[in-house]
């Protein structure tokens, strides 16, 4: 079986490296194959930095039809808010011949569960530019609109890639968590910190210092821990027959950069050897956003 999962980038890595580290523990991984398909054209260009919500569509639209198309996958994870937002509007959408599971559901479930446990906790929903500027979040979850700050951090996922420091993640950050704060009306002393970008994850512990120095107490809400939960408690990884072992491979339309593979070692580390060694030995395919 051929799973693919795709994200803009490498932060849907800590999807592949949880799927990893899950099915290895309960020996489920025989015949299965985690395929990473990185969707972003080129290392410069990505899908936040196109002006339009209709040229991010169009660019998915073509990633997705000539994947599908070269890898014929089983079924297709989209480990990516930003992808998984516009995901409905493609036309691959419309005709997909596969099961393909997008990580908002599980974020907005996550959301849903803590806010309903938790009544008096804010929400602030951090994120790219292209899911903030969808709506997909505050409309699908069932919190009031007064209890949720939803707040663009843009470059802030490159800055994560980039540097495992987290330097330039702070930078961004600091100015980011100050403006989601001041959309309340009074301050809130409990707050749900919901990464909606799957980057974010590897600096989750920065988000609650920086909230921690403004007097304000936080809970981290990863959906990528509950999309790993989901593909694997769900049997949506079904086991095959074949007496091979648990393959991952890495597939990029451009190389990635050394800076970006040290972060990703920095941030898995030992957590997820297979999918590490698939990001070294990386399969560079030019013509990965053409059709067959």
């Amino acid at each position: 079986m051929r799973w693919m999962i795709t994200d803009s980038g490498l932060g849907g890595l800590s999807v592949c490296a949880g799927l990893e580290q899950s099915l290895s523990l309960k020996n489920m991984g025989q015949g299965i194959e985690l395929l990473y398909v990185n969707a972003t054209p080129d290392d410069r260009i990505g899908y936040n930095s196109l002006k339009t919500q209709k040229e991010r569509i169009q660019l998915f639209d073509q990633f997705l039809n000539a994947a599908f198309s070269r890898y014929s996958p089983d079924e297709i994870a989209i480990a990516c808010n930003t992808l998984s937002v516009i995901y409905d509007e493609t036309n691959f959408a419309s005709t997909a011949k596969v099961k393909v599971k997008g990580i908002v559901d599980a974020g907005v479930a996550l959301i849903d569960e803590n806010m309903s446990k938790y009544p008096d906790h804010k929400l602030i929903i951090f994120a790219t530019e292209t899911t903030t500027e969808a709506g997909t979040y505050p409309r699908l979850i069932t919190a009031d609109s007064r209890a949720v700050s939803a707040q663009q951090c843009p470059g802030l996922a490159h800055a994560i890639s980039n540097d495992a420091s987290g330097e330039a993640c702070g930078k961004l950050l600091d100015g980011y968590v100050e403006e989601a704060l001041q959309r309340f009306e009074v301050k809130p002393e409990n707050v749900f910190a919901f990464l909606g970008c799957t980057h974010y994850g590897y600096q989750a512990e920065r988000f609650k210092i920086l909230l921690k120095g403004r007097g304000v107490s936080s809970r981290i809400l990863n959906p990528n821990d509950l999309l790993v939960e989901q593909l694997v408690s769900n049997g949506q990884m079904r086991q095959s027959s074949e007496n091979a072992p648990l393959r991952i491979k890495f597939v990029s339309r451009y190389e990635i950069p050394q800076a970006e593979i040290e972060s990703m070692e920095s941030y898995l580390k030992d957590a997820a050897p297979s999918t590490l060694a698939a990001l070294r030995n990386q399969i560079v395919v030019p013509d990965l956003f053409t059709l067959n």
